[in-house]
């Protein structure tokens, strides 16, 4: 089934593959549009959020990190939305402006512009560079003190 997001029949389409013969094209879109999202967050939490690239071994780990990566894909996901629907139009008022990769770099930007000027303060309390360094990077030398 070839589907167009238009009653013209012209520009973007999706072409959609299914072995239901006995439904409609109706209820194949529907399921299609069900499963849609599902795919998405697959894509974006084995992407930028990282949940193929744990490390752990225990059982309660892994869970903790699954964990971290749904509460984490939900809140970038309310970071995508637009900030409040217009009245009347209700097609594309929840669509996202963002895509969740977008939501992650303009993140991890945030929290590198916010540890410069943390150490740039610092600096300028006149702490050394390596006292700031040590400071920055005290819990994974205490890690890699235990290794």
């Amino acid at each position: 089934m070839i589907s167009y997001d238009n009653a013209d029949l012209e520009g973007t389409y999706a072409i959609l593959v299914s072995n239901r013969t006995d439904w409609s094209a109706k209820k194949v879109i529907s399921a299609y549009l069900q499963r849609w999202p599902i795919e998405t967050f697959y894509q974006d939490s084995k992407g930028p959020l990282g949940l193929d690239a744990y490390r752990m071994r225990t059982s309660e780990a892994i869970k903790k990190h699954g964990c971290l990566v749904f509460v984490a894909y939900s809140l970038l996901h309310l970071d995508c939305l637009p900030a409040s629907p217009v009245r009347g139009k209700t097609q594309n008022a929840c669509r996202p402006v963002k895509t969740i990769g977008e939501a992650c770099r303009q993140q991890a930007e945030a929290v590198i512009e916010a540890l410069i000027l943390y150490s740039h303060d610092l600096l300028q309390r006149r702490q050394s560079a390596a006292q700031v360094f040590a400071m920055l990077f005290a819990k994974q030398r205490k890690g890699l003190a235990t290794l």
